[in-house]
């Protein structure tokens, strides 16, 4: 009876998890495919959508098939990064597509390192950038290399190395890969040159890494603990959600003394980085006008105050590390989709929204994803 529940609320959390992967791409599906008209996006949307069925009910038995020749993993991991170095170059005028992320990023890197205030300049387009410290502190190293798009191939072999780590099946190695690197919605980071999943694979590689190491005691090394989310935080402002569910539960169990550590390493992380974003603005009105945090903020405030308190309201009752990447996963994906629903109520249509803020939840699907067929690995060797 424990097997069969076991079994069935994990085939539960597998179907869940693959929906939301598939939801995230074929948003990106419709949004780019009604701009063309040499197929039906019907058309298109229903091959899509049978692929991706036959990918979840039959990997399995194809990737345990491939697995057995142990250098089609490194192969594929090989064959797709230098694609995607080959993606990085292939769009190289942004102001004729009207793609406004890497000039974006540019020059805000460009401002960033002259030490002038990079939140009251508009892209080309008419958009402000938003862009936090820690991300320009990753992203700045791709710059110095002359593409800010191997950011994305960085983060691509990043989540690789992750998922070979925590994972010791072949089959689940390479199906969570596989997953990532066939992503209409990752592919399209890399072609414009984007960073926005890649915060949220570091965030998911920091989390795997630090279960890993600290798997009895996630305060080990409080101030180092402290430095690493100071840093982490200030990449994206979502990241807060799966730490949240992360490290609160422990965070209050822990003693005082690590408590504190951890309150002041990250206090010096997150102020200094902070300030060489903050310090060149004229004035703390024109902090307040030209606010990097509201200009990341997609919903309205109250929606972002919901889903922070569902957060925390969750966080109590994590017990497993899989159960963050389950509940990142939906909270993430669900708050993003809220904001889509805000601008269908505003009158925009589909081809105008911005569907990519879905697949800040595609790292915490496939990894979360990779954890049910992993459980299916197990519960078939209870007794």
């Amino acid at each position: 009876m424990e097997k069969l529940l076991s079994r069935k609320w994990n085939q539960s959390f597998s179907v869940i998890l693959f929906i939301l992967y598939t939801a995230i791409n074929l948003s990106f599906l419709i949004k780019y495919g009604i701009r063309q008209s040499f197929v039906s996006i019907y058309l298109l949307a229903a091959v899509f959508i049978i692929v991706h069925f036959f990918i979840f009910k039959y990997s399995s038995r194809i990737f345990s098939k491939l697995t057995e020749k142990p250098f089609i993993l490194k192969a594929f991991i090989v064959v797709v990064t230098l694609a995607y170095i080959g993606l990085a170059h292939v769009l190289k005028d942004p102001y004729k597509l009207n793609i406004d992320r890497w000039q974006t990023m540019e020059y805000s890197l460009r401002h960033w390192l002259h030490g002038k205030y990079i939140y009251d300049t508009k892209n080309f387009v008419g958009n402000y950038p938003s862009y936090l410290p820690g991300q320009l502190l990753v992203a700045v190293i791709f710059f110095f290399l002359g593409n800010v798009g191997y950011l994305q191939v960085a983060a691509f072999l990043l989540f690789c190395y992750t998922i070979i780590k925590e994972f010791k099946s072949r089959e689940i190695k390479l199906l969570g890969i596989f997953l990532l690197g066939v992503s209409l919605s990752y592919i399209y980071e890399v072609v414009c040159k984007s960073d926005l999943i890649s915060s949220f694979i570091i965030v998911s590689a920091f989390i795997v890494y630090w279960h890993r190491k600290f798997e009895k005691d996630y305060f080990k090394n409080p101030f180092l603990l402290g430095l690493l989310l100071g840093f982490v935080c200030l990449t994206r402002s979502v990241v807060i959600i799966p730490l949240i569910l992360f490290f609160m539960k422990p965070f209050l169990a822990t003693q005082m003394a690590n408590k504190v550590k951890v309150g002041i390493g990250f206090i010096l992380t997150f102020s200094l980085l902070l300030a060489t974003v903050l310090l060149p603005a004229k004035d703390f009105d024109y902090i307040l006008k030209y606010n990097p945090l509201q200009l990341q903020g997609q919903a309205n405030k109250y929606v972002t105050l919901f889903f922070l308190m569902i957060t925390v309201i969750l966080a109590f009752y994590v017990r497993r590390i899989e159960q963050v990447f389950y509940l990142s996963s939906v909270i993430i994906f669900t708050m993003m989709a809220s904001y889509i629903v805000e601008t269908i109520m505003r009158g925009w249509t589909f081809d105008y929204m911005n569907v990519s803020y879905l697949a800040t939840a595609l790292p915490f699907c496939i990894i979360g994803f990779c954890y049910t067929r992993q459980k299916d690995m197990e519960i078939e060797n209870i007794p």
